[in-house]
């Protein structure tokens, strides 16, 4: 069954937000098709699609999701080639609560005039991967960020091959803030302007992945590791 988004879903509605039928097309959705609704706060509407071509809806049955145990918020260095898209799309379909995009110092691409643009573009990959992955909360975008003005929220890491610890070393918390590096990792003092904010470094055991795949890599281990995934 196809997942939508519409952020002013209510148990009135009789019609799908207006911007969702160019996705309907595209799925070649049909009058008495059912599909499922969400408000991306976490609650879902099973409907059933009365006309196709204007939208209209009839709501079936109402279902709130219960929030991932551990809430992950992932700060993704700005990266070439699509990599930091990548690793939104994947982290966002793995259900991280956030993704702040990071401007490091040895990041090639600059967003510059385009920031507001760009976050624009990470929103609505934001919005596909929670509609592809059937999810009911949709991932915030925050502002761009360096390691000089990042607080992060709970436990506080930053992937560092180099560093001492293992994730699977660390005692794990309700909250946690990934930072992720760009392809050439963190300048020295950069590294050093994080640790003092309160990250901690950790490696993810002996590998070095790339930028696109370090983020999701260290959800879905947290994830394993917490028991997230054993959930029903």
């Amino acid at each position: 069954m196809h997942w939508f988004y519409d952020p002013e879903i209510t148990e009135s509605s009789t019609a799908i937000f207006e911007r969702e039928l160019t996705h309907f097309k595209a799925l070649r959705i049909r009058n008495d098709d059912q599909i499922v609704i969400t408000n991306g706060l976490g609650v879902s509407h099973k409907a059933v699609v009365v006309d196709v071509s204007s939208g209209q809806i009839r709501l079936l049955a109402k279902s709130i999701a219960n929030e991932q145990s551990v809430t992950i918020h992932l700060v993704q260095a700005l990266a070439k080639g699509g990599r930091d898209e990548s690793a939104v799309q994947t982290a966002c379909e793995l259900g991280v609560a956030s993704v702040t995009p990071f401007q490091a110092k040895r990041s090639i691409v600059e967003w510059g005039s385009k920031t507001a643009r760009n976050q624009e573009r990470w929103h609505q990959i934001a919005v596909s991967a929670m509609k592809q992955s059937q999810q009911s909360f949709l991932p915030t975008i925050g502002s761009l960020s360096t390691a000089k003005d990042l607080v992060g929220s709970g436990l506080k890491l930053v992937l560092d091959p180099g560093a001492e610890k293992s994730l699977s070393e660390i005692d794990l918390s309700p909250e946690i803030t990934i930072v992720v590096g760009p392809e050439g990792g963190f300048e020295a003092g950069e590294l050093n302007l994080l640790m003092s904010n309160g990250f901690k470094a950790v490696r993810l055991g002996n590998s070095v992945l790339r930028t696109s795949s370090a983020g999701p890599a260290a959800i879905a281990a947290i994830q394993a590791l917490s028991g997230s995934w054993n959930n029903g």
